[in-house]
């Protein structure tokens, strides 16, 4: 699995992995039917509403450590495997943004800070121009 680096480590990390707050995105199936147990109905989102739900998923599940309230347990939740853990701290949250990297479509490139160009990373639907999130990952960190 790779590890990627937290937006304490690269201010402004967060934004180069993820889409922008007001960026549209569609989940992939295992990630929207985790969205649906904490209360979603829509299809397409944006992030600040994924983390929502995500947060409510965690809640309701009653993942988190009864202690220790910052620790996330996950193994045996499709949460978990999602994520490819057992658990995991809300305080380094690098595991969630890589899960999101990989099952987030962005559905409008308007909130990228560089252009995208069309090509094996990018593709039509309905009409309209869909960005693979990988392309949002530092060019270290890209797939080849």
């Amino acid at each position: 699995m790779t590890t990627l680096s937290t937006a304490s480590e690269y201010p402004g990390a967060a934004c180069r992995l993820l889409p922008g707050e007001t960026s549209q995105v569609q989940p992939r199936t295992p990630l929207l039917q985790i969205l649906r147990v904490a209360g979603a109905q829509e299809e397409v989102f944006t992030l600040k509403e994924v983390m929502h739900y995500l947060g409510q998923y965690i809640m309701v599940k009653q993942l988190y450590d009864k202690q220790r309230q910052h620790i996330v347990h996950c193994q045996d939740d499709p949460l978990g495997e999602l994520l490819e853990v057992e658990s995991f701290s809300v305080k380094n949250p690098s595991p969630v943004y890589e899960m999101l990297r990989k099952n987030l479509i962005v559905l409008n490139c308007a909130d990228l800070q560089r252009p995208v160009q069309a090509g094996p990373g990018s593709e039509r639907r309905r009409g309209q121009r869909v960005c693979r999130a990988d392309h949002l990952a530092p060019p270290a960190e890209r797939p080849r």
